[in-house]
């Protein structure tokens, strides 16, 4: 049976499977995926169970399973599971990318048994379709037909239905939802001594950094920010020459000299991954001196694991995660800076910690060290879905030719405009 949109059915199974296949029309530019709302009867999600997507697919007690299918994807229902609080789940499409549900061609929703459902896509601008919901109705469970755009993607429609959008729906688990925090103000920043004058006293072999870092300050209007930096680093096994060169120690000492203009303390968070991924003492000027060599003298297996327990390849989102679960409450803007040497294959959860944290105040400087196929990091100038642009990348081929003015003026690179954005939407 075809219905149309609005149309109700009373379901007679506890046991049901939705299909919805969803091809893209010839140059469709996103990714499709579709997600589910588990809703109370004020309309909101309950807890962090109740928010099924890719990096989620299930409840714990698996009343709702959702898996993918050759252009779509299939949900499966136990009803007689489902929470007594639950009194309705949405089932929605969400376009990660430029084109709208517009794009999606013959769109369609398959209950076996039941019905089906071709919601209308063409001419569509909207960037998320809520397609049908299931329903609690006096005493029994319905099925409505729906097809109802949803401006601007998976976070309005999340915020929506009660998701805390920023909270770490992206790692394992979704969102509780909270109250968004007063932003608080950044002090205002006090005067200090000279850069050179602060590296002078403790780490006088980096007083020659500090003209061509002073410089790069003044031209990104730099001066008189105060932030807080961390630095993460890639372990993975195809960073064994940039460890060996020294090249790693020497990108975290010119960092070093940007934490101590951008902070009192110059204290610098630090993060190593690979597979898996460990927060490492903080760097200050006093175990700057052979830092990642001290980090590294645990490892029993040499250069065949650059860090010790991270294994050798490199999975970057979970490292990511954590970083903004660290830092969403700062009261200061935070400067990230975080190197790899490529091989970058997870954009989608790349993406959405990128999207979380740009409702934080969090600037990522990606940096590519003599590596390759940099994906999604190469292209983030076109990734719009987010609150603020708060990234930017530059790859450096060879690190020995490169000038310490250079490297500077890169490392800066649209960290002012960010702030600017940022402070102006009152994110910090």
């Amino acid at each position: 049976m075809l219905i149309q949109s609005g149309q109700n059915l009373v379901l007679n199974t506890s046991r049901l499977t939705l299909t919805l296949h969803y091809p893209p029309a010839p140059g469709f530019k996103g990714d499709t995926d579709t997600v589910l709302f588990l809703l109370d009867a004020a309309g909101k999600v309950g807890g962090d169970s109740d928010f099924i997507f890719y990096n989620q697919p299930s409840t714990p007690n698996r009343s709702v399973v959702l898996g993918t299918e050759a252009q779509g994807s299939s949900v499966s229902v136990d009803l007689s599971l489902i929470a007594p609080t639950v009194s309705k789940i949405a089932l929605a499409l969400v376009i990660d990318g430029a084109d709208s549900v517009a794009g999606l061609s013959s769109l369609r929703l398959t209950v076996p048994g039941v019905a089906s459902f071709e919601p209308e896509t063409r001419g569509r601008t909207e960037k998320a379709l809520i397609v049908a919901e299931i329903y609690r109705h006096g005493g029994n469970w319905k099925l409505r037909a729906l097809g109802q755009g949803f401006n601007g993607g998976l976070e309005p429609l999340a915020r929506n239905y009660g998701v805390d959008v920023a909270s770490p729906a992206a790692a394992s688990s979704a969102p509780t939802p909270t109250p968004t925090p007063t932003p608080t103000p950044t002090p205002t920043p006090t005067p200090t001594v000279s850069l050179e004058k602060k590296l002078a006293e403790k780490a006088p072999r980096l007083v020659s950094l500090a003209k061509n870092a002073t410089i790069s300050l003044s031209k990104h209007r730099l001066n008189d920010i105060q932030a807080r930096v961390a630095f993460v680093l890639d372990a993975s096994g195809s960073m064994t020459q940039q460890f060996k060169r020294g090249n790693v120690q020497a990108v975290l000492d010119r960092i070093a000299v940007l934490a101590v203009q951008f902070d009192d303390d110059g204290a610098m968070d630090v993060w190593g991954f690979a597979e898996r991924h460990a927060k490492y003492p903080d760097v200050t000027l006093d175990n700057l001196d052979g830092y990642i060599e001290v980090i590294r003298s645990s490892s029993k297996r040499g250069w065949l694991e650059l860090l010790p327990g991270l294994g050798g390849t490199n999975n970057e989102p979970p490292v990511m995660e954590e970083i903004v679960d660290t830092f969403r409450h700062s009261d200061l803007p935070v400067y990230v800076v975080f190197i790899t040497d490529g091989g970058i294959s997870k954009t989608r959860q790349i993406k959405e910690a990128i999207r979380r944290s740009a409702n934080y105040p969090i600037f990522w400087k990606f940096v590519g060290l003599g590596g390759s196929n940099y994906g999604i990091l190469e292209n983030l100038d076109n990734f719009s879905d987010r609150r603020v642009d708060n990234t930017n990348f530059f790859a450096i081929d060879d690190f020995a030719s490169m000038s310490s003015e250079r490297l500077y003026d890169l490392l800066l690179e649209e960290f002012r405009q960010w702030y600017d954005a940022a402070k102006a939407d009152r994110i910090f």
